[in-house]
């Protein structure tokens, strides 16, 4: 009989430390998601424990693409007509093709936990974006932060980012150099700069 009893008290504490835990539950659910809501304006969001989310960059990119009256100013300059081989057209397709590029990588990239970033330089972006070129890399948080490190960075730039994951550094036998801001800023070509297309 004492058995009995003492059996169905410990029942009834059990069921009322699970109904308790249940209810603490539910009521953390209810306002982490009044939070979450909240915090729709922040850039960051959490996703897991570990891991975050970002905004992609697109429409940050889309605000800095020059204007099609700029870029015809520009090209219409006696040094700059010299060098362009292109329409003021041209120029803007090409801006947005690159652009495109690097926000599908970033965004991707994303997806994948990415962290670091490195620049393909081609031949004719050389003497404008050689900061950008050999071992350079940028983090995903710098990207994040400072947009103007994100390519097209002047009138017919070809330079592409690109993944830069530490297992293949051996592979490319490549070293890795950041790239840091100089006095509180970054260095990046001015976007008036013109290169053949």
């Amino acid at each position: 009989m004492l058995l009995s009893a003492l059996f169905w008290i410990i029942l009834g504490v059990i069921v009322l430390v699970v109904a308790t835990a249940l209810s603490v539950f539910i009521r953390k659910q209810g306002q982490n998601g009044e939070r979450q809501a909240q915090d729709d304006s922040s850039p960051i969001y959490a996703s897991g424990v570990y891991s975050l989310i970002r905004r992609s960059p697109r429409k940050e990119l889309q605000e800095r693409e020059p204007p099609m009256q700029e870029i015809q100013s520009v090209l219409s300059a006696p040094d700059a007509a010299a060098i362009a081989n292109g329409s003021a057209q041209q120029y803007l397709d090409e801006w947005r093709r690159v652009a495109n590029i690097s926000i599908n990588n970033i965004e991707k990239g994303d997806k994948e936990g990415i962290q670091t970033y490195k620049y393909q330089v081609p031949p004719k972006c050389q003497r404008c974006c050689a900061m950008f070129a050999g071992d350079a890399y940028v983090t995903r948080e710098q990207l994040h932060n400072h947009v103007q490190l994100i390519p097209p960075f002047h009138l017919g730039c070809g330079v592409e980012l690109v993944t830069k994951e530490a297992w293949n550094a051996g592979a490319e036998n490549a070293a890795w150099t950041p790239i840091l801001p100089v006095h509180g800023k970054y260095l990046t070509p001015e976007w008036r700069s013109v290169v053949k297309l």
